[in-house]
């Protein structure tokens, strides 16, 4: 049906510079967060790490994929089953690389639980691991041909779902999440669905309501025939909702949500919080529109850049972060000290990231879907193969387990 903004066929096609704004602030965003959080002690202002990662997180980049997603080629359900085992075994390859290898040689060597424990984080409920099981479901539901609203209908009933197992069940008094399975695996692979006692950052049922916003909007997207009239309207409603919403957030003690800003919360991302999390970010594509349209729609290579690797970017800062920390803590016994030197490293992961990137896409071009036939059931067979031997290994020989709830036994 025509409207005053929206057309019955494509009109707004081909590359939109505001998703490549967004998504080159999250990128951006995201090392320097990394960096801060995992290598500094207390550098980040909490200002920033409780409340602004609310609005600039994980969250944002699902959105993304979840538009992302209504672009891709291969629309069937074996398209994205394929793309969801690829980005899963890509996730587990990376936690080889960054948790794995560096904490099992330093173990070997000093013999320290932290580093044993950390090991065991090739099994956790990261953003890869959640895309992947993302596009699984995905896959069920075009399967069963559901329309984008039944399915943004869904990702709320998920979310909604573990908000109230979290009101019913059993919590940890120190922690506030659920008791129980006691078994710490059976906790770990919960964890990929639901918030449990274990690595469960990025929760498939918590989540995936941020995936399907995306998914939603990517339908109507290309339809919208005045976007400049739509983006004043989106920003007159969504601006001032977010901010009435955050200040009740604030002022209201709400005892059936977690605490706003704390690891639960942002785990969680319980109803009320997510769908907010969707009007904000709705009413910052609208002001992104509004820039690029200022700037005449002229924008920067690098913004583009950001947008169209993001998730070799993610892959690559990581190996900048994470066993750097090993290192340090193996010979130091401590973090980056003060707050310039962990700034100033932030800026040289941003910039190591960045040629890395560049390299590898001029000249190198080494790529997961470039493997082809007997390499790619190698690489396939290595990857979950050392996975099962990693986890073996490593779970017996741990005496507390490094997670999120105990800042992974961080110094």
């Amino acid at each position: 049906m025509e409207s005053r903004f929206f057309s019955e066929e494509k009109v707004n096609t081909g590359r939109q510079p505001e998703l490549d704004f967004l998504k080159a602030l999250c990128v951006v965003g995201m090392i320097i967060t990394h960096v801060l959080l995992d290598l500094g002690d207390k550098v980040m202002p909490t200002v920033i790490d409780d409340y602004l990662t609310e609005f600039f997180g994980a969250a944002t980049f699902m959105i993304c994929m979840g538009i992302g997603m209504g672009y891709m080629r291969n629309q069937t359900p074996a398209g994205y089953m394929k793309r969801g085992f690829g980005l899963l075994t890509i996730g587990q390859f990376l936690n080889i690389l960054r948790n794995c290898i560096p904490n099992l040689i330093a173990y070997w060597i000093t013999g320290g639980q932290f580093f044993i424990a950390n090991s065991l984080l090739i099994l956790q409920s990261d953003i890869l691991s959640f895309a992947g099981l993302a596009f699984f479901l995905m896959a069920f539901f075009k399967k069963l041909k559901l329309k984008e609203s039944v399915i943004l209908a869904l990702g709320v009933v998920l979310n909604l779902a573990v908000l109230i197992l979290w009101n019913v069940m059993p919590l940890s008094t120190e922690t506030l999440v659920p008791a129980v399975p006691e078994n710490y695996l059976v906790s770990q692979l919960l964890g990929y669905f639901i918030i449990t006692k274990a690595e469960a950052y990025f929760p498939l049922f918590c989540y995936f309501i941020f995936v399907a916003f995306g998914y939603f909007l990517g339908a109507w997207y290309p339809r919208i025939k005045d976007k400049d009239g739509l983006a004043n309207w989106i920003m007159l409603i969504c601006f001032p909702l977010t901010l009435a919403y955050y200040l009740l957030r604030f002022l209201v003690d709400m005892p059936f949500l977690p605490e706003l800003g704390s690891d639960l919360q942002y785990n969680m991302k319980p109803t009320p919080d997510a769908i907010i999390n969707c009007v904000f970010t709705l009413g910052i594509l609208a002001l992104l529109y509004k820039i690029v349209k200022a700037m005449k729609g002229k924008v920067p290579k690098a913004v583009s850049h950001f947008s169209q690797y993001i998730n070799n970017y993610y892959c690559v800062h990581y190996m900048f972060v994470l066993p750097v920390q090993t290192i340090l803590i193996a010979v130091t016994g401590e973090l980056l000290p003060g707050k310039v030197i962990p700034i100033l490293y932030s800026l040289f992961a941003v910039l190591m990231s960045y040629i890395i990137v560049t390299v590898n896409e001029k000249y190198l071009h080494i790529h997961f879907a470039t493997l082809k036939g007997k390499k790619m059931a190698v690489f396939v067979a290595f990857v979950w193969i050392a996975t099962i031997a990693i986890t073996a290994y490593a779970y017996p020989r741990i005496e507390e387990f490094a997670n999120i709830w105990n800042e992974y036994l961080l110094p």
